[in-house]
């Protein structure tokens, strides 16, 4: 079987990338979406794109060095990492800004040098690999997280990660052709981003009003 057999065979049709409007503005002027450690050296996204976190354990020493991980970008399978997407939320409650989330086709899973994550990447128990063997993992019956914290499938849909913090590592960057749709929360931001898309060429890109998306679908013990 392949990544793509198994694409089809489980009904995968996205995978996603929340980010700020802002940020949204600087993926689509760029052309590309841009890892963390790209941000920061990138002057013109820094100053219109915002990071969802404000530093990173992996760019901590005693962090695992097998690759650089501020240089993936990190995405997620059919829905948001809502342990993550919360913490973003609420660093930035206080700037008038509000969040999206860009979807991208599923071919992107096939390219080189993705890396499929069983859990949160800067947990202890997290296995990486970047073949199907690690995306196969990402479904396995139990994940666990750390010492102690195991989460089971218990009858998650078949398009969905066992672990709701699993994540998909691209290399950077992403080639924001692939981009398929972003959704938002109400009709107001629905029809700013639909104006930035076309306004920068992605007048193509499908705009969805649809705010439960935002709440993901977490792990049921």
């Amino acid at each position: 079987m392949t990544i793509q057999e198994f694409i089809s065979r489980n009904g995968i049709t996205e995978v996603l990338h929340f980010t700020t409007e802002r940020g949204l503005t600087g993926c689509a002027s760029a052309k590309l979406v841009l890892s963390r450690k790209a941000l920061d050296e990138e002057q013109y996204l820094s100053h219109i794109a915002t990071p969802v976190s404000t530093e990173r354990k992996e760019a901590q020493d005693t962090f695992n060095k097998d690759e650089n991980w501020l240089d993936y970008i990190n995405m997620s399978i059919s829905e948001i990492n809502t342990h993550y997407f919360r913490s973003a939320r609420n660093r930035y409650t206080c700037l008038d800004r509000w969040w999206c989330i860009m979807s991208f086709d599923p071919v992107i899973l096939t390219h080189p040098g993705v890396y499929f994550t069983t859990t949160n990447n800067i947990y202890t128990g997290v296995s990486r690999a970047t073949d199907l063997s690690g995306m196969l993992a990402m479904f396995n019956d139990r994940v666990t997280r750390w010492s102690g914290n195991v989460v089971a499938r218990n009858g998650r849909p078949m398009h969905l990660a066992t672990c709701e913090q699993a994540e998909v590592l691209y290399p950077n960057p992403l080639n924001m052709s692939f981009l398929q749709r972003v959704y938002v929360q109400d009709r107001e931001q629905a029809a700013s981003i639909h104006g930035t898309l076309v306004s920068l060429g992605f007048g193509q890109v499908n705009v969805t009003i649809c705010p439960e998306k935002f709440s993901g679908v977490p792990n049921t013990f």
